[in-house]
């Protein structure tokens, strides 16, 4: 395992390590002696050696699990949903909520204004933004004119480059036909003329990350943070959605109470759980049907309308509901253990692994976790089926036919 880890890319790609191509009843096997009944095939990542590899997804005692071979490092179980129940009633649909399909992020910066302890990205205020041309190339390399794209900015914090504006009114010239909007934790949205000067440079939306009211025991980011909110509804940029990540599930009433009380009306509100990826390690590990119970007993318990968006695009790291009438995506994102890809065939897409593809966001920011923040070498390249440009390719997954 070393010696494959510390050699360097080019080597280890040349030695051709082809992980599906093994005997597949290594996977049976190891299902029927777990008792578990067998769902589908699926592709996951190694937690050693970061490489793609097959599993298989199987249920047993109302769990869902999943059995995945490396040739390197073995055979692991792990559990990827409590609830068989609830998990086989969700039905997958590849179209992203209130996204295109062909919605990717591509990130800007670096840099950030603040330090959230659950952010996948890591931030370095050392680093140069990245150069708008670099940037420009890159949107070359995946936009298709012959469909609708968005394009997502992503950083960490877009919104702190000075030239925001321009690096903006730049992509729109390139890219006139495509829809621009930004992640953000809103807080440089405070500034009202700034927020005139994206509106006015080709800003369709913004898309904000603004989790609980004592989150970072920060009263005046806070304050810049709604104020932000507020500049844009006035000024009329798209709120695509306002975000919570919760350090801890008993802070979720107070964002339910926020949510229910307030008078935005985004597209849609996202409330999350952290994960390995999300900087919360420590957490109690949970599943998207743990947060959506906990969300369905606090409506009955505060005499609150509570339905599930069924005709959403649910799956196993996130679901649809509806609280007063206004739209909750409940996420839980995956890791390195219990990633199934099989569940990330639509978007939103990203860009952030370069060389690698485009391929769904939580894919991505484990791939990327792993090359930029870790300083791993990736030995392996994503499997053609994962790409964006094959999302519409409705085969069943077959490991001896994956490139």
């Amino acid at each position: 395992m070393q010696l494959i880890i510390n050699i360097d890319m080019n080597s280890a790609l040349s030695l051709q390590l082809n992980q599906f191509d093994f005997d597949e009843n290594q996977l049976i096997n190891a299902v029927e002696e777990s008792q578990g009944e067998f769902l589908q095939r699926t592709v996951s990542l190694c937690s050693s050696c970061h490489q793609h590899i097959p599993a298989y997804v199987y249920h047993r005692n109302n769990s869902v699990w999943i059995a995945k071979k490396c040739k390197l490092h073995g055979l692991s179980h792990h559990m990827i949903e409590r609830d068989y129940k609830f998990y086989a009633g969700l039905e997958y649909k590849k179209d992203s909520f209130n996204f295109t399909t062909n919605t990717v992020m591509t990130e800007v910066t670096d840099r950030c204004n603040i330090d959230c302890p659950h952010c996948y990205h890591i931030p370095n205020n050392k680093i140069p933004d990245i150069e708008y041309g670099k940037i420009i190339d890159r949107i070359y390399g995946w936009y298709d004119k012959s469909i609708e794209t968005s394009i997502l900015l992503a950083g960490a914090e877009p919104l702190v480059r000075k030239d925001i504006a321009n690096l903006i009114q730049a992509i729109d010239k390139e890219f006139p036909a495509s829809n621009i909007a930004t992640l953000t934790n809103g807080i440089n949205l405070s500034d009202y003329k700034k927020v005139q000067r994206l509106n006015d440079a080709g800003l369709k939306g913004v898309l904000i990350g603004l989790n609980h009211p004592d989150y970072l025991n920060m009263p005046k980011i806070r304050k810049k943070q709604l104020e932000g909110i507020e500049n844009c509804i006035n000024e009329g940029l798209h709120l695509y959605y306002i975000g919570y990540t919760m350090s801890s599930i008993t802070e979720l009433h107070d964002i339910l109470y926020e949510i229910t009380n307030n008078p935005w009306y985004p597209a849609h509100f996202r409330i999350r759980y952290g994960s390995d990826i999300g900087r919360y390690p420590d957490q109690q590990r949970l599943f998207v049907s743990d947060t959506y119970k906990i969300i369905e007993k606090w409506c009955l318990d505060n005499n609150k309308t509570f339905n599930i968006i069924s005709q959403a695009d649910n799956n196993l790291y996130h679901v649809m509901v509806e609280v007063e009438g206004k739209p909750i995506r409940v996420i839980q994102w995956c890791d390195e253990t219990d990633i199934h890809m099989e569940e990330l065939r639509s978007g939103p897409y990203c860009d952030f692994v370069e060389n690698h593809g485009i391929t769904n966001f939580l894919h991505q920011i484990i791939r990327r976790d792993v090359q930029k923040n870790q300083k791993n070498k990736l030995l392996d390249y994503t499997p053609n089926r994962y790409l964006m440009e094959n999302q519409k390719d409705a085969t069943d997954l077959d490991f001896k036919n994956l490139k």
